[in-house]
């Protein structure tokens, strides 16, 4: 969790530093050029949880995966090389192409860090996992403020993207001790693309489903709404990783081993499912009454539509505190091809309903995101009842979604408040005055119908 909270609120702090001295434009073109980059870098990264699935680690078996990875990676950097020379020739995006190239180094410093990295996860290693992420990102993150102050432009942000994985893949090296002692052959290395191959389809389609809507509103909308898009994206990654990242990083190696009794692992992931979803409305609330005070103290309105954004983004976050437990389930449960598929379906709703969206502007486009977020649980949960008939998911499906129907109706009721009031969000003391209220009537309502899974949570804290 500290490493979590260090993590992304330096990233954070290193967004809004950028985005304060780039403005919506360069930060817009900054996400386009950086997305395909982060897309193959996370997908690789992914390829850790197949060296904690292992059941023996065997060193062939850690090779075998390492040359796996590293041909990848190599695969992967020249990907956005060739994407590079396809933007040096459209129109319009002739300095982008620049911008890309460097960006190649991260998904192959990514892939040498995936054995590294399984075996830190394999044996718990979390503090020093903590240390490697956090390092990375705070030298990465002043690099990319001093060169954002001294009028660098996008190219701030460019040199965060490239910084920060060379850093943690050195010190996951350094801490793992772990070094290939063999050259694995092509036959050894397609052994382990079943399973590989579907863990990393579900995670490029994952990341493709969240980075490649930065490039769809920024070809149809302009740089501009892509700089507005990416930063409310920030904000949302930020609650995503403070809210669900600890769950699910716990959840999968738990989940692994604890498979063999069904029954209980279900269980977990109903409550792990439960307790997330009554953490994450918390982020709505409190934008849908802080963020226009916070917009306009930080930017100066700068940035059209970005509190509306950022509140209809943070209204997606229930719906991914259910398919979060739910698709680690599977993925421990030995069934990565149904995330997989699932993340398809995602992936091709979301291209389609955030770039229809965009067409009418970025407000509807952070809304469409939203509602593909919420129909992309109801489909997980569908397929969870497909493949597992004699889940008795019904009373548990309905009681995940109270929370997020309780969140809105107080941010409704309230609006209504402010609105025949006449109250300006924009300044401190009705924002401030609202957003209490907001949080002590959601804090009442949780601990009068959701007290079980808060008693879980007090109840496992004091086990601790």
């Amino acid at each position: 969790m500290l490493q979590v909270l260090a993590e992304r609120l330096t990233q954070t702090v290193v967004m809004l530093t950028a985005a304060l001295f780039l403005g919506p434009h360069d930060f817009g073109v900054a996400a386009m050029a950086t997305a395909p980059a982060l897309i193959a870098a996370s997908t690789l990264q992914t390829g850790n949880q197949m060296i904690v699935q292992r059941d023996e680690a065997t060193q062939h078996f850690l090779d075998t995966a390492f040359w796996l990875f590293l041909l990848l990676g190599a695969a992967c950097a020249a990907f956005v090389v060739g994407l590079a020379l396809v933007f040096r020739a459209m129109p319009g995006y002739e300095t982008v192409w620049l911008m890309i190239l460097p960006t190649a180094l991260a998904p192959l410093l990514a892939a040498v860090g995936v054995v590294p990295e399984g075996l830190l996860m394999r044996t718990f290693a979390y503090r020093v996992l903590a240390i490697r992420k956090t390092v990375g990102q705070a030298i990465a993150g002043v690099a990319c403020c001093g060169l954002a102050v001294y009028g660098f432009g996008a190219w701030s942000i460019v040199v965060q993207v490239t910084v920060a994985p060379i850093i943690s893949t050195a010190i996951s090296l350094i801490a793992a001790k772990w070094r290939p002692r063999g050259v694995a052959t092509f036959r050894e290395m397609g052994s382990l693309t079943r399973f590989s191959g579907a863990l990393l389809g579900w995670s490029m389609l994952n990341q493709v489903n969240v980075r490649s809507v930065d490039l769809v509103v920024g070809l149809i909308a302009g740089p501009t709404a892509t700089g507005v898009f990416r930063l409310a994206r920030t904000v949302l990654d930020l609650a995503t990783s403070l809210f669900m990242n600890p769950i699910n990083g716990i959840l999968l190696p738990i989940f692994s081993r604890m498979v063999g009794d069904r029954e209980r692992t279900l269980e977990a992931m109903w409550q792990a499912c439960g307790v997330a979803s009554v953490i994450a409305p918390v982020s709505f609330l409190g934008s849908a009454f802080a963020s226009p005070f916070v917009s306009a103290v930080i930017f100066s309105n700068k940035w059209p539509h970005l509190s509306e954004t950022v509140t209809l983004f943070l209204l997606s976050l229930p719906s991914v505190a259910v398919m979060v437990p739910v698709q680690t389930y599977l993925v421990a449960s030995g069934r990565p091809k149904l995330p997989f598929f699932n993340n398809l379906y995602q992936t091709v709703a979301n291209v389609i309903m955030v770039a229809l969206g965009a067409w009418f502007g970025i407000i509807w486009a952070a809304g469409m995101f939203s509602l593909r977020c919420l129909l992309g649980a109801a489909a997980l949960l569908v397929v969870l009842k497909r493949v597992s008939p004699d889940i008795r998911m019904t009373n548990q499906a309905a009681a995940t979604t109270v929370p997020l129907l309780v969140a809105v109706g107080i941010a409704v009721a309230l609006h209504g408040v402010v609105w025949m009031l006449h109250l300006d969000l924009a300044k401190l003391v009705p924002a401030l005055i609202m957003t209490t209220v907001a949080m002590l009537i959601y804090a009442g309502v949780s601990l009068v119908m959701f007290r079980a899974w808060i008693d879980f949570v007090i109840r496992a804290i004091r086990k601790r």
